[in-house]
């Protein structure tokens, strides 16, 4: 379990760096009416998404375990995520993807139903995220672990997914005094260097399956 949580720990890492879900949430904290309720309903379609994302890998990879006796299942599955990831790491360094969907906290929704529909959507098209969380519970599902140990970092992946809604909402919730203050260049950091950091991680990972599948 240990050996692959440090293999998948990068990728889920790697989940949390979306300054576009980070910058909203702060932004619906700057709003007066049931700022905390937009945030949780916000918070709760990401948590559908996460956990839709990994039971999906997680089957994805006791699939290709399951009825892929010679490997060549897993090898064209890993080929196909290498090359999306090489993708979207060479997008990155080629052409940084700057802030995105901030304005989004401009014309808030009433509703909170509609901010649960609007974390739906924007955790799903969140492609960076969605693909790393994807490719970590894909290799959580192909392991020979225990299910107890796979709920686990399932659980892990998930908490990880959702960190840009969780860090404002801790530090508004206990540290309001504190929260702008600490979050503020946090968002900068990450518009800046957010981006960057996860090319870099799709290239290596990408290069770590190709290495995988001719292996």
């Amino acid at each position: 379990m240990i050996a692959l949580l440090a293999k998948i720990l990068p990728l889920q890492l790697a989940a949390t760096l979306s300054p576009g879900i980070f910058a909203l949430t702060i932004i619906l904290f700057t709003k007066k009416n049931h700022a905390i309720g937009r945030v949780l309903a916000l918070l709760l379609g990401s948590i559908f998404v996460a956990i839709f994302l990994g039971f999906l890998g997680l089957k994805t990879g006791q699939s290709i375990t399951a009825f892929s006796t010679h490997g060549k299942i897993s090898v064209i599955i890993d080929f196909a995520l290498a090359i999306l990831f090489l993708y979207f790491g060479i997008k990155g360094l080629v052409k940084p993807d700057r802030e995105k969907k901030e304005s989004l906290g401009e014309n808030p929704a009433r509703q909170l139903g509609k901010w649960f529909i609007v974390g739906l959507i924007i955790s799903i098209t969140n492609f960076d995220a969605v693909l790393l969380n994807f490719a970590a519970a894909k290799e959580i599902g192909a392991s020979g672990i225990i299910l107890f140990d796979k709920i686990i970092l399932l659980f892990v992946g998930i908490l990880f997914f959702v960190l840009p809604i969780l860090i404002p909402l801790f530090f508004y919730l206990i540290l309001p005094s504190l929260a702008q203050k600490v979050l503020t260049p946090i968002n900068k950091f990450l518009v800046k260097f957010g981006r960057l950091l996860v090319s870099i991680i799709f290239i290596i990972f990408a290069i770590y399956l190709i290495y995988k599948g001719l292996k």
